[in-house]
């Protein structure tokens, strides 16, 4: 039986039906996200919706926060290792850092460790650890080199031809994909106990502007440098079906403006977030440069409607009981594109005589505790699950916000 319609009804009808559709268009789409036109997205258009959601919410929150990050945080630290729930930041703050750093260099050769002798296993176990606490992990790969079997680092005085013999229609090609397909199968592990895929920023050929890795700026040109990354992305894509993947740029220091930066950029549509690793600026007492590096990336990635990251960085063994409030913290607050940097990750505490971060009882331990205090920055503590979908993220952090 048909609908009665009264009169008024009938004249609104038009109105209402109009309302009905704007309602539809902006329902959320069952295995989809609920990005609003002009959204940013990842580069890879078949990404899957956490990680979408993800660099949405790292998008959403470098508005007004920048979080902090670790290298090998859960995995040990000064004087242990192996411990449950433990990472030297969460001594000395009470919190685990928001952003986990892993580096796969030996997954190439088949280890079971890494370089830095991190069992394969168990950094799986705490990627999966910090997804399931809503954190973001991000993976570099200081990867063997496939033609001489030696280590990533290379000659900085005579150039090697590296990359050119293992781009397609090199001689060195076969070997190069026995590298890519272990990590890829090491980054399509990295699953939950029901099969989900936990999205992952990876990073791969960085520091690429210096020397002292095979790829670097004197061992292959400008298009050999280009054609590597934009392979790796592409076979991992397309060969591997990798969709959760978030792809990272990060030259070392070295340039002066954007287009120095973007010298040997692969292109927008294999990355996803503008980054930098500098050790160098503050360590020559030089804040400027680095104010000036910061602002560079995060001009870039307001243009390029992408994020931007300062992807390593720290103060080798601490000397300076006043870095993170007196030298950092100014720079990282400098001004709107510097407080837009999404985070911020410290390289790794090795052991007392190779640190970069304060550990319980180091002289900095109440300076970190204080930066960390700051209502700039976020803490593991202080952000909700970054995989899932917000009206706006930043009302959901769990402490005071900068407006």
């Amino acid at each position: 039986m048909p609908a009665i319609i009264n009169k008024n009804h009938a004249e609104r009808f038009p109105e209402l039906l109009y309302l009905l559709l704007v309602l539809i268009l902006f329902l959320p789409v069952p295995g989809s996200a609920q990005v609003s036109r002009g959204a940013i997205l990842p580069s890879d258009s078949a990404a899957d919706i956490k990680t979408v959601n993800l660099y949405q919410n790292l998008a959403a929150l470098s508005d007004s926060f920048i979080m902090i990050g670790h290298q090998d945080a859960l995995s040990y630290g000064v004087g242990w290792k192996g411990d449950a729930d433990r990472s030297d930041i969460k001594d000395v703050t009470g919190s685990h850092p928001a952003v986990y750093g892993w580096d796969i260099g030996g997954i190439d050769q088949g280890w079971e460790k890494n370089i830095d002798s991190v069992p394969f296993s168990s950094m799986r176990t705490n990627i999966l650890l910090a997804f399931s606490h809503g954190g973001v992990n991000t993976i570099s790969w200081h990867a063997y080199n496939p033609v001489t079997g030696k280590d990533a680092w290379a000659d900085t005085k005579e150039k090697n031809n590296t990359v050119s013999m293992i781009l397609p229609g090199g001689k060195h090609h076969a070997q190069f994909l026995v590298q890519l397909d272990r990590v890829a199968g090491f980054l399509s592990s990295l699953k939950t106990e029901n099969g989900e895929v936990v999205p992952v920023v990876f990073r791969p050929w960085h520091e690429h502007s210096g020397n002292w890795f095979w790829w670097g700026r004197m061992h292959c040109t400008t298009d050999e440098y280009i054609a590597l990354y934009r392979f790796t992305v592409e076979y991992l894509r397309t060969k591997h079906h990798l969709h959760n993947l978030l792809f990272a740029f990060s030259p070392d220091v070295g340039f002066t403006n954007a287009a120095e930066y973007l010298e040997r950029y692969p292109g927008d549509d294999v990355v996803d977030v503008i980054g930098l690793d500098d050790y160098h600026s503050l360590k020559v007492n030089k804040p400027e440069n680095l104010v000036r590096n910061l602002e560079t990336i995060a001009g870039i990635a307001k243009t390029k409607n992408k994020i931007s990251a300062f992807t390593e960085t720290g103060c080798f063994n601490m000397t300076d009981e006043q870095y993170f409030t007196g030298k950092l913290l100014p720079c990282l607050n400098y001004s709107a594109l510097t407080r837009s940097v999404s985070w911020v990750l410290f390289w790794r505490n090795g052991d007392i005589g190779h640190h970069f971060m304060p550990y319980k009882g180091h002289p900095s331990a109440g300076d970190f505790k204080a930066f960390t205090n700051h209502p700039l920055i976020l803490m593991q503590n202080d952000i909700p699950d970054l995989y899932s979908n917000y009206r706006d993220i930043r009302k959901e952090i769990k402490k005071n916000s900068l407006n």
